[in-house]
């Protein structure tokens, strides 16, 4: 297999359940100088965009809707650094939880 994204790591991993010895290509490296699976979707792309989306409605619901609910809050400010340490956290676990798989099911 060549590559390991969305689809390359789902097809590796079946091929391995499958009994096929299978390996998997993968050329992204973590900021941390590793590799790390899960192609462009999961490194930089869908699931790091919508890490970000996420904690942005948050905010976004406390300046325009907590009142509905009770809650007030004022002075709020939007912290980048930690919306950016979050996102990295998600990423992170997910690209482990393929490591797991692949090494679970003898995915080289």
């Amino acid at each position: 297999m060549i590559g390991a994204g969305p689809g390359g790591y789902v097809a590796a991993i079946r091929c391995a359940q499958l009994g096929f010895k299978t390996a998997c290509v993968e050329s992204w490296i973590s900021p941390q100088g590793e590799p790390s699976l899960g192609g462009t979707c999961l490194n930089v792309g869908c699931i790091p965009s919508k890490a970000l989306l996420d904690s942005s409605h948050h905010f976004e619901h406390l300046c325009k809707h907590a009142k509905d609910h009770g809650s007030t809050a004022s002075n709020l400010e939007i912290d980048v650094a930690v919306m950016q340490r979050r996102k990295s956290k998600i990423v992170t676990t997910l690209t482990h939880g393929i490591a797991s798989l692949f090494k679970k099911n003898n995915v080289t």
